[in-house]
């Protein structure tokens, strides 16, 4: 298995064929989950790290943002992402595991940890949507233009490389990790081809943040540790959000870091804190048994 810039993997589901990239052969397995616009190239540097520090690392892109294939009448929603994450992880991870979502990503794990799966052992929480926070303005757009009758003719690659390189510039610090390859590579999953611009379509068409509103606070009931980790200068999910998640959460670990709202692009930062905060709760585990 690559372990640097881990090339894609399918697993085939009972509807779907789950685009996603694997670092590692062994190790407590992590989960990442992304968000719009990403696909699974946001972890190219967590997932490696992670890997060098022991975890087999998984990270499944949703269908409607990545290269992930299905039925165009699936469920794009926040909770059918979270069924499709949770029939994967039964399917492909299989053992117990810690979640980590970003972004929209943290809204499915938010569900997945506390209505799909009984394997989740540790969350993490780094800029994610959560409660009202979504959608922001600039997605409101592009879901309006997905109404459109002409949404097909809207949602060419040229439309969408420049959505991409407007929220990716407003999301990180250094703008040269705006690489054509991801450009690319994003472009492609999300309308690189008929198909995948009509799962982006219906994906933007099911944004509604009523699945975080249930899901949010449920998490209450979620006893296992979590790691709530947040960039001070996210404009998109500002620090408040995260602060008003980490208050719900029983057992919860904060820790503020300094970047952007795309962090896991340009720092290690998320690789390091995720290793450390794992370890010291199994240091303090093995204290107490002793």
């Amino acid at each position: 298995m690559e372990t640097k810039n881990s090339k894609r993997l399918w697993a085939k589901l009972d509807t779907c064929n789950v685009a996603y990239r694997q670092w590692g052969t062994k190790g407590k397995p992590i989960v990442l989950l992304h968000g719009i616009p990403m696909n699974s190239s946001l972890w190219k540097q967590v997932g490696p790290e992670l890997s060098a520090s022991g975890y087999l690392v998984y990270a499944p892109e949703m269908l409607g943002l990545g290269y992930t294939e299905g039925p165009i009448d699936y469920d794009h929603s926040l909770n059918g992402q979270a069924r499709l994450i949770g029939q994967f992880v039964n399917q492909v991870v299989r053992d117990e595991y810690i979640l980590v979502g970003h972004d929209l990503g943290g809204g499915v794990a938010q569900i997945v940890a506390t209505e799909l799966s009984t394997k989740v052992r540790k969350c993490v929480f780094t800029n994610c949507v959560a409660f009202d926070s979504w959608p922001i303005d600039g997605i409101k757009l592009l879901i309006g233009a997905s109404y459109k009758e002409s949404y097909a003719r809207l949602f060419t690659p040229k439309f969408v490389l420049n959505f991409l390189k407007r929220g990716l510039s407003a999301g990180l610090n250094d703008a040269s990790l705006i690489t054509n390859e991801l450009l690319d590579d994003l472009c492609g999953g999300l309308v690189g081809t008929k198909e995948r611009m009509e799962h982006f379509a219906s994906f933007l068409r099911s944004m509604d943040n009523k699945y975080t509103q249930e899901a949010s606070p449920r998490l209450d009931t979620f006893r296992q540790p979590t790691l709530v980790i947040w960039a001070k200068g996210d404009k998109f999910q500002p620090v408040p959000i995260g602060e008003r998640l980490r208050d719900v959460l029983p057992d919860a670990t904060w820790k503020l870091i300094e970047g952007e709202h795309f962090h896991p692009l340009e720092s290690t930062i998320l690789s390091e804190a995720i290793y450390n905060w794992d370890n010291s709760i199994n240091k303090n585990r093995k204290r107490s048994f002793n």
